[in-house]
């Protein structure tokens, strides 16, 4: 089965070389309040009333432990389950325009999320969103019709039978991308995904095979651990987020059925290569295609005003290309005042995550190393 694939919602070419401020464009910056078909699987039917309210006394099991003295609080699980076995992994106040109100007035509220859907609570409603049902997360993006109100934004598009509906949160920028990554998280963590990595090395196209493995998202990296149970003996691996240099979302015919495909340019080992990843939900697969665009974006941003001296750059590729046994201030003929003086300036640039050595190059350190080594491969 397949999640939502009539309705086709905003897939489009993803490439990871547009400008910072680009984040979708389009249709994307659009409210959506409902209008258009979609698929409505069954696992996206609505959760019960009675369901709904499970979760919340898990909630409010969980605020009495909080009100009561810390050593006996310790003696309980910090996260109380309902019934169904659901863990309360979100739990924040924020501001929101629920369920595609037409009205676009934002009311304050709670915002709950377990594993499995996304609970907004006021003292008059309750929205409940099964994570199984979205179809599209658009962090940042401020629609119009609220920028008055709010300041950082995440936008959830989910299905509600056969109308589609919208949700906006906001708040602060850093609880509002915090929630953003453990709802991408929910959405795609333990998928069934088709992999060929590598299916090029520089220009030369591999005839590596296509193999079904898992798929989990870290900040860092996006991760396929393999599938024992199919009797997978390739070893699990990962794309480094901050390796990427290109991507795209292409068409392909996979078993006689036309899927979509992220195809992911990315440096490894000092080399360019492509993995083609798909999965059989189109929702799936613009979801995934959000997050890589949104955690490129991201590390770009942090990177685009550092200005880095041609002596700096040479220690951090020295850094990245070498380990701690190697004395880099030997191998790039420095004085150790002078290897000094450039680790600090690194570290100030939040390159590395020491300003003594051993240490090791962060996300942004390793994008400007990984778009050096791309420019020299081109």
């Amino acid at each position: 089965m397949t999640d939502d694939s009539d309705s086709k919602p905003g897939v489009s070419n993803s490439n990871a070389r547009c400008s910072p401020t680009d984040t979708g464009g389009g249709q994307d910056r659009v409210l959506r309040t409902d209008g258009g078909t979609g698929g409505s699987p069954a696992e996206e039917t609505a959760p019960t009333s009675a369901e709904s309210e499970e979760l919340l006394e898990a909630y409010r099991q969980k605020k009495r432990e909080e009100e009561e003295p810390e050593t006996e609080a310790e003696k309980k699980r910090r996260l109380r389950k309902s019934k169904n076995g659901e863990s309360i992994i979100v739990d924040f106040v924020a501001n929101f325009v629920a369920g595609g109100d037409a009205t676009f007035d934002p009311v304050k509220g709670r915002v709950l999320m377990s594993e499995h859907r996304l609970i907004l609570v006021t003292s008059k409603a309750k929205t409940v969103v099964p994570v199984t049902s979205i179809f599209d997360i658009a962090v940042g993006q401020v629609p119009p019709e609220v920028e008055e109100f709010f300041d950082y934004t995440v936008m959830v598009g989910y299905i509600v039978g056969n109308r589609r509906r919208t949700t906006v949160i906001g708040g602060d920028r850093e609880t509002i991308e915090k929630f953003s990554l453990l709802l991408f998280r929910a959405a795609l963590n333990g998928s069934t995904t088709l992999v060929k990595h590598p299916a090029k090395v520089g220009g030369r196209v591999m005839d590596t095979p296509k193999r079904e493995t898992g798929l989990h998202l870290d900040y860092e990296s996006v991760v396929f651990p393999g599938n024992d149970v199919l009797g997978e003996s390739d070893e699990p691996f990962e794309i480094d987020l901050a390796s990427v240099i290109f991507f795209e979302v292409i068409e392909r015919t996979i078993d006689d059925e036309k899927r979509l495909v992220l195809s992911v340019q990315h440096v490894e080992n000092g080399q360019t290569v492509t993995t083609e990843i798909s999965m059989g939900s189109r929702r799936k697969m613009n979801i995934l295609g959000r997050y890589l665009r949104l955690i490129y974006h991201w590390i770009k941003s942090d990177v685009r005003d550092v200005e880095i001296e041609e002596e700096t750059l040479e220690v951090l590729v020295g850094l990245y290309s070498t380990g701690p046994e190697i004395d880099i201030a030997s191998l790039l003929d420095l004085e150790e005042d002078e290897l000094e003086h450039r680790l600090a300036e690194l570290f100030d640039d939040d390159l590395i995550t020491d300003e003594e050595l051993p240490c090791d190059l962060t996300p942004q350190g390793r994008f400007v190393v990984n778009e050096e080594i791309e420019d020299v491969n081109v």
